[in-house]
């Protein structure tokens, strides 16, 4: 359970590591004090590295070796072959505490850092291939410490470099227990999400943090690298979540039907339709063979069914589906259970989609109602419903009323659940939404970059999410005359919509036709009505000819 740092304290005399080498010659500079590895000798002890583990020294040596072992056994390599760089052991720290007594304070301080950092570059680039230890997964060490940013740094802006997050076993059954045994699914995530900021890192000598921030700060800049590591502990996640389901497959009963719909949820909020949909599907087939129709959980896997296919642009289908679970429902639960409420709230959203504002706002209005009598005022479901009716009254025309819905929401939300959420950034692209209908589009672009903000860090740039928000930041330069900065935008919505949910969406037709309306403010009118033309294709093979039309996308909860 020793942490690196008690083993070998570099303030304090020689630990285990240093004792190692106190009398041997290093071989680099000749002097007496050698790094641990030049102590090794045999292949099964020591080789050109093949992996760079980026990890912090608070971490315990028995989380490193699971970790390293678990690497092993899930990639099917040798653990006497597979030879790990690791800087307590491979960096002479006698050098290190030597140059500290001489008045250098850290490694950046000991050399030029010009040089420091393009050596410690040329050492990932031969390595290629990094391990980024993060762990507790929920608040990761690593994350706080700013060397571990700047080799995680390092091995994004490095050609060729790989980049792998790896934890302890025991962070993968805790992971399960967040999302599965408590239900707390893909909150948990976000929560873990949201405290990425890489400009908060800390280190123990301060002239390295500076050193490193600055570096960090005229390079890729803190918000990229906070998306990227997030990126890869989304990664992280999804590759557990997928051992999981492999090792569950041959389970046939209640409890897995749980299983697939609440990792199929994640799944499906991550932007991960058809991986979701296999999940959910074999809950629902389950359902009927061992639970029955008449049972809240096939209910219940109708309804996530229903969101994926309301996803995919498939209206009907999803009407479907929940009409389906609407019917178990109301067999089997009481009449203002919120499970109700949740599906008046899904069906009054596939309704808006399709263009029925007022049966949207009946569905709406029935929800709430519900949600009212047992819940709290102040409670996100309640906000949800808030936010929905708004958007509906905008769509009406009443400009006022929507505003107050939305701002009423995105309140009880914020305090809820804090300002770093899909959903808040949810509620701040509807209120930007009634901000441009009502002509106020410096405020509406406020909004949307807000929105922007928050889901680049929780969902990755490749999320449908956040290309609604790049379709709205658009629209509104457009408003705005800033036709060039619209067309950027609403080209970075049709690169994300068209790679996730295929030519013939919705919202592709939605994209195309917001790119014709700023190709025709361009003069381009035969690029222009192209884009119109397919846009047209589209809406009529997936809506018919009664659908209206719309220029923007603005998302319900």
């Amino acid at each position: 359970m020793s942490k690196i740092y008690e083993i070998e304290d570099l303030q304090g005399p020689p630990g285990v590591i240093r004792k190692k080498g106190a009398m041997t010659e290093c071989p680099i500079d000749g002097h007496i004090g050698a790094a641990y590895v030049h102590c090794l000798e045999g292949e099964d002890h020591v080789g050109e590295a093949t992996h760079m583990l980026s990890y912090s020294w608070n971490y315990s040596i028995g989380d490193i070796v699971d970790t390293l072992t678990d690497y092993c056994q899930q990639n099917q390599l040798d653990p006497k072959r597979t030879y790990i760089w690791i800087c307590c052991l491979c960096v002479n720290q006698h050098r290190v505490v030597e140059s500290t007594a001489t008045g250098n304070s850290g490694l950046v301080g000991s050399s030029s850092q010009v040089d420091f950092f393009a050596i410690f570059g040329e050492r990932v680039k031969r390595i290629g291939h990094v391990l980024a230890m993060m762990a507790p997964w929920k608040a990761p060490i690593y994350i706080t410490r700013v060397w571990c940013i700047f080799e995680i740094f390092t091995a994004h802006t490095t050609e060729g470099c790989k980049v792998d997050i790896v934890m302890p076993p025991k962070e993968k059954k805790s992971l399960e227990k967040d999302v599965i045994t408590k239900g707390r699914g893909i909150e948990a995530l976000y929560e873990t999400l949201s405290r990425t900021k890489v400009e908060h890192a800390k280190a123990s000598v301060e002239s390295d943090r500076l050193a490193i921030l600055t570096k960090l700060e005229s390079g890729i800049g803190y918000s990229i690298l906070n998306n990227q590591v997030n990126n890869l502990l989304r990664g992280w996640m999804h590759g557990v979540l997928t051992q999981l389901v492999e090792a569950h497959k041959e389970t046939n009963d209640k409890a897995y039907v749980v299983f697939c719909n609440r990792i199929g949820v994640i799944l499906w909020k991550n932007g991960q339709d058809d991986a979701a949909m296999k999940l959910h599907q074999a809950a629902l087939t389950i359902c009927a063979t061992v639970l029955g129709q008449n049972h809240r959980l096939t209910a219940a896997t109708y309804n996530n069914i229903g969101a994926i296919l309301t996803s995919k642009g498939d209206y009907e289908g999803a009407l479907l589906n929940y009409g389906d679970a609407l019917l178990i429902e109301q067999s089997v639960l009481q009449k203002n259970h919120l499970f109700v409420a949740s599906t008046h709230n899904n069906i009054g959203y596939v309704l808006y989609e399709m263009g029925d504002y007022e049966g949207a706002l009946s569905q709406y209005i029935r929800a709430l109602s519900i949600r009212l009598s047992v819940l709290r005022k102040n409670h996100p479901a309640v906000a949800s419903s808030y936010n929905n009716i708004g958007l509906v009254m905008m769509k009406l025309g009443n400009y006022g009323g929507a505003l107050s819905k939305c701002t009423e929401a995105l309140a009880i939300q914020v305090a809820a659940g804090g300002k770093h959420h899909p959903v808040v950034a949810t509620f701040h692209d509807n209120i930007g939404a009634v901000l441009q209908e009502m002509g106020d589009y410096e405020g509406a672009l406020s909004k949307y970059k807000e929105a922007l903000a928050i889901k680049l860090s929780l969902l990755g740039w490749n999320h449908p999410d956040v290309a609604t928000t790049y379709n709205s930041i658009g629209g509104v330069l457009l408003a705005m005359g800033d036709i060039d900065g619209s067309l950027e935008n609403f080209k970075k919505a049709f690169a994300i919509f068209s790679s996730l949910l295929g030519k013939n969406h919705p919202h592709v037709a939605i994209t195309y036709h917001n790119i014709g309306s700023a190709l025709k403010e361009k003069g381009d009118y035969d690029g222009a009505l192209s884009k119109y033309k397919e846009a047209l294709v589209i809406d009529l093979s997936v809506h018919g000819k009664n659908h209206p039309s719309a220029t923007t996308t603005t998302i319900l909860v």
